[in-house]
């Protein structure tokens, strides 16, 4: 069969909230790597985050992370960045209205505002992996000093979709920056004109490897693009709905093994 490149999603796709990756994904992505077919994982995490999960998954796994901002091809990596007009206006516009924020580097975040519990406990998994990953950001010229390290970013506010919903406007009103959602509590801060597809697009050119040829999977918004981009996009069966409406396919879900029960039905 014809070399494939495969994207997936970390969170909600991959993994569950326990962080873990079944044995029969990896055993399946393993067979598969040994045939010929590439891998990635795609996600919205910062990049040394993706890199953990990816090399949990299997050694050869690739990384597209900060939604697209960062990604690897044949082990180089290719970066892109908020513009220091972006963070100035993506601060001030949030900060009005009492917004936390999360920017990420490739090893560091940088945040606003108390963390939340999820973070410094359970789920640091999630975002970061220990108390020296973070750094507090208390006031715009803080943030100015370390804009050169911040690739993407992120706003997280529960119960408060309806505000988000505004934020996200003005944001991409300013033309300054794109943003996108993985979940109804989230805004995601992304360099202008760089999403999943981007890195996607680039990877795939380099490697000389058709559309037709490019699975994706994923759950939240974010993957819409992705999808958008791959000649077979799949939706996990607890995605939204919206990207659901936009798959080719739609799998298990991200706890009843999906992309491996996909993977075995399309290569089979």
């Amino acid at each position: 069969m014809e070399k494939h490149l495969i994207f997936m999603d970390i969170d909600g796709t991959l993994v569950a909230k326990d962080q873990k990756i079944s044995n029969k994904t990896r055993s399946v992505v393993t067979e598969l790597q040994q045939a010929g077919h590439q891998f990635y994982v795609a996600t919205g995490r910062k990049y040394s985050s993706a890199v953990d999960v990816a090399k949990r998954l299997t050694a050869q796994t690739q990384v597209i992370a900060s939604n697209g901002s960062i990604y690897s091809i044949d082990e180089m990596l290719h970066k892109k960045r908020l513009s220091d007009k972006a963070l100035q206006f993506i601060y001030q516009t949030i900060t009005a209205h009492d917004l936390p924020m999360f920017f990420f580097g490739e090893h560091t975040i940088f945040y606003t505002q108390q963390l939340p519990s999820y973070l410094q406990k359970n789920d640091q998994s999630r975002i970061g992996s220990s108390e020296e990953d973070f750094r507090f950001i208390d006031s715009l010229e803080t943030l100015m000093a370390v804009s050169q390290r911040i690739v993407n970013g992120i706003v997280i506010a529960d119960e408060r979709e309806a505000e988000l919903e505004q934020v996200r406007k003005i944001l991409e009103e300013s033309g300054l920056l794109s943003v996108s959602s993985s979940h109804p509590n989230n805004i995601e801060l992304i360099p202008l004109g760089v999403n999943k597809a981007t890195a996607i697009q680039a990877v795939r050119s380099s490697l000389a490897v058709p559309q037709k040829n490019i699975i994706s999977f994923g759950d939240g918004l974010n993957d819409l693009e992705m999808l958008q981009a791959s000649g077979v996009s799949v939706a996990m069966g607890n995605a939204v709905d919206e990207l659901k409406r936009h798959a080719k396919f739609i799998t298990d879900t991200n706890v009843e093994d999906g992309i491996a029960n996909f993977l075995i039905d399309y290569f089979s």
